[in-house]
This record gives C-alpha cells, structure tokens and sequence, in this order.
C-alpha cells in the first residue's frame, strides 16, 4: 500500500474542519486503497483530509477504546448505523480531523503487536501517542515505550530539539515516569527556549505547564547551585501531574522523594 500520500496530506489538515463524525456513503469517499487490519470487520474507519479507508472490527474497536465503545454503542448516528445495517458491507464512520498514518500505526500495533513500531521515528511515536490519547487507548501503547524511550530518553543533549520535545511529550502522554524524569533532567542545564515547541503543540494547556515547570527547575536549580545545593534532578510526572502551586515539590502520595531537590521534599 501507498502510504506517501495519506502521510502527505495529514500533515496539511484543515484545521477549521467540522470536528463532528460523519457517517457517508461508500460513493461518496474516493479512495486509492483500503488498509485491511481485519478484512471481514463490519466498520470502515475514513480517517483525515486524504480519507484513507481502515477497515477494523467494531468489536475491537470497543475493546480497545471507551471513545470508540461509547461511539458504536450510545444511540449516536454510528451506534445506529451499525445496529441498523442491512447488508454485508461495513459501516462507514469518518474522523475528519484525525492524521491518517498514526490511526493506521495504532490499530496495527494494538491488534497485532505490530513488529515495525520499535523502528517509528520520535516524531513518528509523538503523532501515535496522540491519537490513542485521544481515543483512551495510551495505557495500551506502554508496553512499547522501552522500544521507543530506553535510548533516547537518557540520551545528553546541550540543546532542545525537536527529538528531546517529542521525547518528553510521548513520556508524559503514556506516563512513563522514569523517562519524563530522565529528559526533563537533561533538559535543567539547557539554554533553550520552550516557547516554539509549545506554540506548535496539540494541547496548549499542557504545553504551557510543560513550559513553566521546565523554567521552574531551571530557576530553582540555580538558586540551589548558589546555595550549594546544586543536585540535579529532574521533574517527577506524579507531581508534575497534581501540581497546583510548585512543579519542583514533592506532593504528598509520590513515592519518589529522590526526583526532587533535597529541600523540596516533604518531611
């Protein structure tokens, strides 16, 4: 299958589209090929502006994903063209908004334990992270975080690229909390600005936590340093999760005292 094009145009999505599922006609989708994850499954997923046909179960997808169970059980216009369908065809549901290519990588993964995805690119594994955050499946993807984060997660770098941002994004989407703290580490003696990469990141809200909690370990370690005290460590995710006043201190119910400043730890 061709996939260059599907790649091509998710990166050009519209993003003024209606966010709303659509159910279509099968004439009115024109389509180069069909990605066939079970080839009898009785649901047509058409994902993105290239509308790139997935053809999946709705019994695995309810499985995997409490969207997608809600979506094809609830007395939606999906739940209801699927219980109402009078041929042997599937149902065609399109998710207009979502990128091709990381919704074919998922299913893929989460079905068959797919091989190629410990060779996914960072920026590959970021967009994959993404979707199945979107659709409730990121607790699934975990098990394949060692493949992705075991290298590159305590790699050293002397500035922010888009590789360390990506990184820390996909630690923080599957919680993997040692690989969070690793980057986040690396990042304390960094120079580089933030701003760009949260400009440019899906979710503003927790780009712009991201953001400060990394200027906040910056600052506090150098006020540490003049003091003395200039332990390096990292952010911890369970804090960095609940944190309401500091990113920097240990909150109470974290297990992990040493991912802190020793003054910022709790009696």
């Amino acid at each position: 299958m061709d996939t260059s094009r599907a790649v091509l145009n998710a990166d050009k999505a519209d993003t003024s589209a209606d966010s709303s599922t659509q159910i279509v006609s099968a004439e009115d989708v024109m389509l180069d090929s069909v990605t066939q994850i079970i080839p009898d499954g009785d649901v047509m997923l058409v994902v993105g502006p290239s509308q790139q046909k997935i053809q999946i179960s709705s019994h695995f997808l309810k499985h995997i994903s409490p969207v997608f169970r809600a979506m094809l059980d609830a007395p939606m216009k999906e739940g209801e063209a699927l219980a109402n369908k009078c041929d042997d065809g599937p149902v065609e549901i399109v998710l207009p908004e979502d990128k091709e290519q990381p919704m074919v990588h998922v299913l893929q993964m989460l079905y068959g334990s797919d091989p190629s995805a410990r060779r996914f690119s960072m920026t590959e594994v970021k967009e994959i992270a993404i979707i199945a955050d979107k659709y409730g499946m990121a607790d699934r993807l975990a098990i394949f975080a060692p493949f992705w984060l075991r290298e590159r997660a305590v790699k050293r770098f002397s500035e922010i690229h888009e590789w360390v941002w990506n990184t820390l994004i996909v630690a923080y989407i599957l919680k993997i909390d040692w690989a969070f703290f690793e980057v986040t580490k690396t990042m304390l003696r960094t120079k580089t600005s933030v701003l760009k990469f949260i400009g440019s990141f899906h979710d503003k809200h927790v780009g712009l936590r991201l953001g400060m909690a990394i200027e906040e370990l910056r600052s506090t370690y150098l006020g540490m340093s003049g003091n003395g005290y200039g332990t390096e460590v990292g952010l911890c995710l369970y804090c960095f999760s609940h944190a309401t006043e500091s990113f920097t201190k240990q909150r109470a119910g974290c297990p992990f005292a040493v991912r802190h400043f020793s003054t910022h730890r709790l009696a």
